[in-house]
């Protein structure tokens, strides 16, 4: 039975955590390891009080948001208690993972540093949900036959053994040198391929397609995330087009 990491914020969107992990758990028997991280620091462009007192009104809102989130899980049949910890978010993290076989974040709006900051810290599978709850049923998988991408599918066959057909959606890339595709056979996972090229298509009907999909298996982002966003590379537009979850192995 795989055991999930789920990270909650304050101003990220608990429910839609707390349902997607319900569906996880309905489907694939996960259990919950819930996680809330206080950190002790200021808000970036919070500059019209001294930090001190900004902190102070911060503890009184997020203490409050903690007491209904914990009411929130246990209204939603999650009975596994709320960790509390405080400190830095990315090193508690990384102690937490010791203990799950994946973390569950949720995507912020415009990939803000702390969300970065986890994706390079993780070391075990993570499942990033952003805007919608999936029944984890119809499965995608971006594929350039690179290794991020061979790394994920083979984390993704252990975690989910019961899935056994996929769909395989490629940007710019050859069938006949897909060794992606010879491996999922392998395995004995029906697959059906699915080639966009931007010769005939443009991103918009990639990504319309993507999003079809309730689940979406993608490679880790192999260079930093800044050379990532400014040259525009497909592994972030990714994450910022998807409206489904994210497996990245």
């Amino acid at each position: 039975m795989e055991k999930m990491l789920v990270l909650f914020k304050y101003y990220n969107d608990a429910k839609l955590a707390i349902e997607n992990f319900k569906s996880l758990k309905k489907r694939f028997n996960f259990e919950i390891l819930p996680l809330y991280v206080k950190e002790l620091r200021v808000p970036t462009g919070v500059t019209f009080l001294s930090p001190s007192m900004t902190m102070d009104i911060l503890k009184e809102y997020e203490d409050e948001y903690i007491e209904d989130l914990k009411s929130l899980l246990l209204k939603e049949g999650v009975e596994e208690e709320l960790v509390v910890e405080i400190g830095i978010n990315k090193d508690i993290i990384q102690e937490y993972l010791k203990k799950v076989d994946c973390l569950m974040v949720e995507e912020t709006e415009y990939l803000d540093e702390d969300f970065l900051d986890i994706l390079k810290i993780v070391y075990k599978p993570v499942i990033i949900v952003n805007k919608n709850v999936s029944t984890f049923k119809n499965v995608v998988i971006i594929s350039d036959d690179g290794v991020k991408i061979n790394k994920s599918v083979n984390s993704f066959i252990r975690d989910f053994p019961q899935i056994k057909n996929v769909t395989l959606l490629s940007w710019n890339y050859k069938y006949q040198e897909n060794h992606l595709l010879e491996l999922l056979k392998r395995k004995g996972i029906e697959v059906k391929v699915e080639m966009f090229n931007q010769q005939f298509n443009t991103k918009d009907e990639f990504f319309q397609k993507m999003n079809e999909f309730d689940f979406i298996v993608m490679g880790n982002l192999s260079k930093s995330f800044f050379f990532e966003k400014i040259t525009k590379r497909m592994g972030v537009e990714i994450i910022e087009k998807a409206i489904k979850p994210i497996f990245i192995g």
